[in-house]
């Protein structure tokens, strides 16, 4: 926090910009108007610590690793390159246009399988809180009420992953 009460903004940095695919490009620009939309989001970036890639459905050589570093995140193309455990949202290009456009939540996408996502069990909190920090606000300071089916799918969610990682042991 500076000290006027603003929250200092994240920089938004997409490494190779030159040669950046459109994806890169698109998740860029979303995620420099995101974290300058509010000091909210400005502080949403700020705690997330990891990283996340997005793949496009299209094409499996389009893919972007988005790094949260506190004060800086860092977005990078890495094509086919192998990611290991980090967590990943896969779709189609209009699928994550509609979620950088605010015509659609993430998780909307991911409950009806438009996104798809991938992630060890303890990564599911980051993953979460990734999806929420997505989420363009409708700008309305009215409070925002949860589904009732969200409410009840979220811990049959958690508790079936539970269950899927004690019986695979």
């Amino acid at each position: 926090m500076v000290g006027s009460g603003v929250t200092e903004r994240p920089r938004v940095e997409l490494i190779g910009a030159d040669s950046a695919s459109g994806l890169a490009d698109l998740l860029h620009q979303f995620l420099e108007q995101t974290v300058d939309a509010s000091d909210q989001k400005a502080e949403a970036a700020r705690a997330l610590r990891g990283a996340v890639v997005v793949r496009a459905a299209e094409d499996e050589a389009i893919a972007v690793r988005i790094a949260f570093q506190g004060d800086r995140i860092e977005l990078r193309d890495i094509g086919t390159e192998a990611t290991g455990s980090t967590p990943s949202i896969q779709g189609d290009f209009l699928s994550v246009a509609h979620v950088t456009s605010g015509q659609a939540s993430p998780m909307a996408l991911v409950l009806s399988r438009q996104l798809r996502v991938s992630f060890g069990l303890g990564q599911l909190p980051f993953l979460f809180r990734v999806l929420g920090f997505m989420r363009v606000d409708d700008g309305s300071d009215r409070p925002r009420r949860v589904p009732l089916l969200v409410l009840v799918l979220v811990p049959v969610f958690v508790l079936v992953l539970v269950l899927v990682f004690f019986l695979r042991k």
